[in-house]
């Protein structure tokens, strides 16, 4: 998440995200580190054997740079795949922890609850905003309650 974005949340909100950055940090990292190679490795093996197909005539064409060039571009289509399971992973385990984090609550009623964990399954787009709302209105319970306990053990006058 953008550190602006993330400094502009109140502190307990900034640790669950937190919380989930650490769960998805390492599958995250290998991920961008498979984007980097995916497209220059398609881009390339595209371009030069197009151009080893149409452009090169028959007698000068080399069979082996265009078995090299499709095995670099069957390289990159694998990473590509391969950083769409990751992606489709990240999001698992983030919307995991959101619905532990939901259902291990002591402040919000069981219907609250499943309300919440209702929408971000239906609408994994919106799991993030579902859940920061769901903190945001645990907070305000929380506080609430905070506010209608009576005060204990005051000093006498």
């Amino acid at each position: 998440m953008d550190n602006f974005l993330a400094n502009s949340f109140p502190e307990y909100i900034r640790k669950e995200l937190e919380q989930i950055q650490k769960l998805i940090f390492p599958l995250a990292r290998k991920t961008s580190k498979y984007m980097f190679w995916t497209f220059p490795l398609i881009g390339i093996s595209f371009l030069n054997i197009v151009y080893l197909l149409f452009f090169i005539p028959d007698g000068g064409r080399d069979y082996g740079l265009l078995f090299v060039y499709s095995v670099l571009g069957a390289l990159g289509l694998a990473l590509w795949k391969e950083t769409r399971l990751n992606k489709k992973e990240i999001e698992k385990i983030g919307m995991q922890y959101m619905v532990e984090r939901i259902t291990k609550s002591r402040s919000v009623s069981e219907e609250v609850k499943t309300r919440y964990i209702r929408r971000i399954k239906e609408k994994p787009a919106l799991a993030m905003e579902n859940f920061v709302r769901f903190l945001q209105e645990e907070d305000r319970i929380e506080r609430r309650k905070k506010l209608e306990q009576p005060e204990e053990d005051q000093p006498g006058d």
